[in-house]
């Protein structure tokens, strides 16, 4: 059974007095014997048709509970058929045909017992989870963000949130709903590589790199978990030797006779060339070359000067 499917039908004993999941419906008891009945009238009586269909119900709420997804299919239609106002018929028809996945359906069914009851949280829930079955996730967020406040502490929701905002590509509110999972589930390792994955295309690259480490220590066979924790290093690194490249490149325009700087350039330069494509290697190995030059120019007698001129005698056969 589907998360969805699972979580609806363990709400369905919250469901008001007249359609209570967990027992069938009573019919409603004559008044006692000791009041008297103002003259010229009659007891109530239920109508034979809402009668019938709350029995449907109840056989197909129980129909629904042993898995029985036919016959609750069936009996959920006769009840609507019999009455068609019976909200929690309409709600549980849409249960059962998210469960025989039928999500078309199912939205329909959600969103009629929500015309007739625009509070049922339950509904609204079901109508986000066939929206997301569909594969439409901007109406299955614009629907599951009205239920999570009355659902804080539903791990499940806040995965399915955090799922969906990061196939939107908005990592941030993913994240957001990620971290809310693991505060539910400190345990879960699957919790925190999915907050890694958030974090990571969110460019936060310390956070996913911490989210990671979390899952590694939690399930440390892990090999997805060690795979992007080492892409998340790696751009990091990237990055730093990006900035490197930038502060050393700012210390020689400011102040051109700063041969540590140059070789210090030289050498960030080599790094990026690691990192880098083939076709920009070239480039930035030339660069190095200029760099570990001028630092001869400024620093013949530097202690380095040897290493630099290694390094010149490797890289020029590599520029030409």
């Amino acid at each position: 059974m589907t998360w969805g499917g699972a979580a609806l039908l363990l709400l369905l004993a919250t469901a008001g007095p007249a359609v209570a999941a967990d027992a069938p419906i009573a019919t409603p008891a004559p008044p006692p014997a000791a009041t008297p009945t103002p003259e010229g009238t009659v007891p109530p009586v239920l109508d034979p048709a809402v009668q019938e269909s709350i029995q449907r119900y109840n056989a197909g709420v129980s129909a629904l509970q042993r898995n029985d997804l036919e016959v609750a299919l069936y009996q959920f239609r006769q009840a609507i058929r019999l009455n068609p106002g019976l909200v929690e018929a309409h709600h549980n028809l849409g249960i059962a045909l998210l469960e025989t996945r039928q999500p078309i359906q199912a939205a329909e069914s959600f969103s009629r017992a929500l015309e007739l009851s625009p509070d049922h949280l339950e509904a609204r829930l079901g109508l986000g989870l066939a929206y997301r079955a569909r594969g439409d996730a901007p109406r299955a967020i614009a629907e599951l963000a009205q239920v999570v406040s009355g659902k804080a502490d539903d791990r499940e929701l806040h995965l399915v949130l955090g799922d969906l905002y990061r196939r939107a590509t908005q990592p941030q509110s993913a994240a957001a709903h990620f971290r809310q999972a693991a505060r539910l589930a400190p345990s879960d390792p699957s919790v925190r590589f999915q907050l890694g994955l958030a974090y990571a295309d969110a460019g936060e690259a310390d956070q996913a790199i911490e989210a990671f480490r979390d899952a590694i220590a939690l399930r440390p066979e892990d090999a997805d978990a060690y795979y992007n924790l080492g892409v998340v290093l790696g751009e990091k690194i990237q990055a730093l030797v990006e900035e490197k490249v930038t502060a050393y490149r700012k210390a020689v325009e400011l102040r051109p006779s700063q041969a540590d700087a140059h070789y210090h350039l030289g050498v960030a330069y080599i790094q990026k060339a690691q990192l880098s494509r083939v076709e920009e290697k070239r480039t930035l190995l030339q660069l190095a070359l200029e760099e570990f030059r001028l630092f001869q120019q400024f620093a013949p007698q530097d202690p380095k000067a040897a290493v630099a001129t290694h390094n010149i005698r490797v890289l020029e056969p590599q520029v030409k």
